[in-house]
């Protein structure tokens, strides 16, 4: 059985939160109307859980259990309940209550080497390089590791917008840099949503963050899906460069 579009995407989400998750513990886990708003999913039907099942959970699920894959839609659930939907275990011949094949599903997803699922240009970080929760510069720029800088990342195919330059690193894979134009947190607050991101390469990220060139937005490189709002655009070049 193949996995469709919307699965692979659901499937990378959940994969990216493994490392946050501990088995065992539903406050660590995920709700539909977060994966919903990570995805950008529009909602379908009234109920969220039911919407994201026809948006690749039912297919996502059905996928692991026909491929021997270790249960890791569990890690999604009903944040009232604090538990996936019933479907879920009986998917897998089990009874709702048995909480300790649930933990144990989680376990092994986060032992299992998902690595052959994952898009083949991502996120690398050097071994050496320990990144704060904040980096105090000129613009006070906060750090985020968030989906949405994965995801823009991906849609350039890790080409900075201003220049074209994607970087390469080892075994093909691939670096830039997600920038919030409005930067976060104080004195800014610009929001972290994806009009207000744009792809880089480190070089022109340093140039941003210190106002050091304007933003023309007739030099920069589009991609699907991905539309950067004017006013975030017009906040940098009044706000951050400096002349």
């Amino acid at each position: 059985m193949d996995l469709d579009s919307q699965g692979k995407q659901l499937l990378e989400l959940l994969i990216s939160k493994l490392d946050t998750v501990v088995p065992g513990k539903p406050e660590t886990y995920i709700g539909y109307k977060e994966c919903h708003d990570l995805l950008r999913l529009p909602r379908l039907r009234e109920k969220w859980g039911e919407s994201l099942k026809s948006q690749g959970l039912s297919s996502l699920a059905d996928w692991t259990e026909s491929n021997d894959k270790p249960g890791i839609t569990g890690i999604i659930i009903n944040l009232s309940t604090k538990k996936p939907g019933k479907e879920y275990f009986n998917l897998f011949g089990k009874d709702d209550d048995d909480y300790k094949w649930w933990a144990a599903q989680i376990a092994e997803s986060k032992k299992h080497d998902w690595s052959s699922y994952i898009s083949k240009i991502f996120d690398l970080i050097p071994s050496d390089l320990k990144v704060p929760d904040r980096e105090d510069i000129t613009t006070s720029r906060v750090i985020r590791d968030t989906f949405l800088s994965s995801k823009i990342k991906a849609l350039h195919s890790y080409k900075c917008q201003l220049c074209g330059i994607a970087l390469n690193m080892p075994e093909g894979k691939k670096y830039a840099e997600a920038h919030h134009i409005q930067p976060l947190g104080k004195p800014h607050n610009g929001p972290d949503i994806i009009e207000n991101m744009i792809c880089l390469c480190p070089n022109h990220h340093a140039m941003l963050d210190y106002g050091a060139i304007k933003i023309d937005p007739k030099q920069i490189r589009l991609a699907d899906d991905h539309e950067i709002s004017h006013c975030f655009i017009s906040y940098h070049n009044d706000f951050i460069y400096r002349p």
